[in-house]
């Protein structure tokens, strides 16, 4: 019976936590913590914290174009920046962010003006009236959340832009519609 009286006192001397303190813990964490903060801060010093990422849309245009899209788009305007493309089938996105870093969408589809407008803004856009840019009306939308969309059909494409209502959406379909 000794052996089972010692065994006993063996396990109630080991503490619930199994030895270890909240000071251990905390080094632990500590360890883990100051190299993520290091990769962190290395990152924003060597590749800008608020830096846009950019990407060149020739390929995803050149999509579009093998798929008979007419109107392509042309370049963003000056101080614009493009940071997002793809070519999906049947649909080519764009996405751009103005001087002032508000964002703005261009989408293309062959599918009808109404169906698109719908499907780009959650079925919630309202018309408001059209917009002279150039040479080419767009008519105008209101979407949910303050967004604004200029949309046009021409040739076998229909084009729309949205963007918050900030955003320099006639400056964007000036550039592309050239």
């Amino acid at each position: 019976m000794s052996s089972v009286e010692t065994a006993e006192t063996e396990q109630t001397s080991v503490p619930a936590s199994g030895g270890r303190t909240p000071k251990d813990m905390a080094l632990s964490l500590g360890v883990l913590l100051v190299p993520v903060l290091l990769l962190v801060l290395g990152y924003r010093l060597f590749y800008g914290w608020d830096t846009a990422v950019t990407v060149d849309p020739a390929n995803a245009i050149a999509s579009a174009e093998r798929a008979s899209f007419a109107p392509l788009p042309m370049a963003a305007p000056d101080g614009w920046q493009t940071v997002t493309a793809k070519w999906e089938p049947g649909v080519l996105r764009i996405g751009y962010l103005d001087p002032d870093n508000h964002g703005a969408r261009l989408v293309q589809s062959r599918a009808a003006l109404d169906t698109l407008v719908k499907d780009e803004l959650a079925g919630k856009a309202q018309a408001d009236g059209e917009t002279v840019v150039g040479t080419v009306t767009w008519q105008r939308f209101r979407g949910p959340d303050g967004q604004t969309a200029l949309a046009r059909t021409a040739g076998n494409t229909t084009t729309l832009l949205v963007g918050a209502e900030s955003a320099d959406l006639t400056g964007l379909a000036a550039a592309i519609a050239r």
